[in-house]
């Protein structure tokens, strides 16, 4: 006797069905792990984005110090201490 073609068929449609949602389980685990993680990343470091400032300036009894950000993020800095002025420094901002 042979074995029936049609429960053969079934069976595995059944397990394709089983291996698929085994799958699709796995992947919404995973996106809701990553977000928690980055959720809690976030909440962690209370990082939602970047802030700079584009000009500050200090002034002590004998040494005036002013820094300037420029468009690309480099900041140069001048100081005036009994007339003498140092070359400017650039800095990078990441």
């Amino acid at each position: 006797m042979h074995p029936d073609p049609a429960a053969a068929g079934r069976r595995a449609l059944a397990d394709r069905a089983r291996r698929i949602s085994r799958i699709r389980r796995r992947i919404a685990a995973a996106a809701v792990a990553a977000f928690a993680l980055v959720w809690g990343l976030i909440a962690a470091t209370g990082s939602l984005g970047s802030q700079s400032s584009t000009t500050t300036a200090s002034t002590s009894q004998s040494n005036t110090t002013t820094s300037s950000s420029d468009e690309w993020g480099t900041t140069q800095s001048q100081s005036d201490d009994q007339g003498q002025s140092l070359p400017p420094v650039t800095t990078g901002q990441s």
